[in-house]
């Protein structure tokens, strides 16, 4: 770059100055993608572990009184599973990384609110139409 007394040196320099802008802002485009993605992916293997449970709640309901299913919940992704009843209602919310998804179940009569971590066992157990959890442990 040779400086002249039309500013030549100013406009090239000011130019490259835009282009690696450009390129430092569409590198930072790509990163914030991906981490987007990441989280997006593991919400669904959450979603996935939910509908497992949900399958779960469905199939002791279904299966009438003194129906039991024993069900495994993976370590990997870490989440946690709300499931809440009201008089007509009942749903399954899966919480992972501050995001969740709900999931509408059958069931609707249920002793209490229960929290599902994954990592655990648990047994779901239809009591005269009342489903009841328990963690197992061991």
């Amino acid at each position: 770059m040779k400086l002249d007394n039309k500013g030549m040196a100013t406009a090239e320099l000011l130019f490259v100055t835009l282009i690696v802008l450009v390129v430092i802002g569409a590198m930072l485009s790509l990163v914030s993608n991906e981490i987007g993605n990441q989280q997006i992916g593991s919400l669904g293997e959450s979603r996935i572990a939910g509908e497992t449970i949900a399958e779960a709640l469905n199939t002791a309901y279904n299966g009438g009184n003194g129906y039991s299913v024993t069900i495994h919940l993976d370590p990997d992704p870490t989440f946690t599973a709300v499931i809440e009843s009201t008089s007509d209602t009942s749903t399954l919310t899966i919480f992972n990384s501050g995001k969740n998804v709900t999931i509408p179940i059958i069931p609707k009569r249920f002793n209490s609110s229960y929290t599902l971590s994954s990592g655990k066992d648990y047994q779901i157990i239809n009591i005269d139409g009342n489903i009841n959890i328990i963690e197992l442990v061991g």
